[in-house]
């Protein structure tokens, strides 16, 4: 089953991820990532698709009134090392399938996915799920530090079980979200960097 293949895969790489050489601009593009989503005194955030924790300390710092930071992810690993880099009480953790959120709806105003799209499985059923988890008026942020097509080409090379998780052009995830009941509020790319927002409606 692809789901637990790709489970395996983040929970053995997990221990090291955050030694794993980055881009040189990373840090700068994860904080104009949370920037650029922001939304005015949100007080529940999810972060989904956590892994070891790459938006918390910008989250924290932009966020520091927030009641709840949800932090979700589909590999234990993963989260067992975001809970030691982050131990405040604030950041609540999840285990589960992003195309399964184990919330009721309505209950966070910030909705991140950074870096993780095209590793879930059922990627229509993830972007409804985190419609449905939005208070009205929450958003929804879809970051990458690349665009689509060099992100593509670099899961192709890393091959199984991560070579056919493809991400969409943006303007192709814009209509997604639009056709899922979001009002898209920008969707932008370049070789270095993809942004797609979407509001849900009051």
């Amino acid at each position: 089953m692809a789901t637990k293949e790709k489970q395996n895969y983040f929970n053995e790489l997990a221990p090291c991820w955050d030694s794993l050489p980055a881009m040189e601009d990373a840090e700068a593009k994860v904080r104009a990532f949370i920037e650029r989503s922001a939304v005015p005194h949100a007080r529940r955030i999810l972060d989904c698709g956590c892994g070891t924790g790459i938006l918390l300390p910008w989250l924290l710092q932009r966020y520091s009134a927030a009641e709840v930071f949800l932090e979700l992810d589909l590999a234990p690993n993963m989260l067992k090392v975001n809970a030691a880099n982050f131990p405040q009480g604030r950041i609540h953790r999840v285990c589960a399938d992003g195309a399964r959120l184990p919330f009721r709806g309505a209950c966070f105003d910030l909705a991140l996915c950074f870096g993780v799209l095209p590793h879930l499985e059922h990627l229509t059923s993830a972007l409804a799920e985190m419609r449905r988890v939005l208070r009205p008026g929450g958003a929804l942020a879809i970051g990458h530090p690349m665009g689509s097509r060099e992100l593509n080409a670099f899961h192709q090379s890393l091959g199984e079980p991560v070579a056919g998780d493809v991400l969409p052009p943006s303007s192709e995830l814009a209509e997604m979200l639009s056709a899922g009941g979001l009002a898209v509020v920008e969707a932008e790319e370049s070789p270095a960097w993809y942004f797609v927002q979407g509001k849900r409606p009051l």
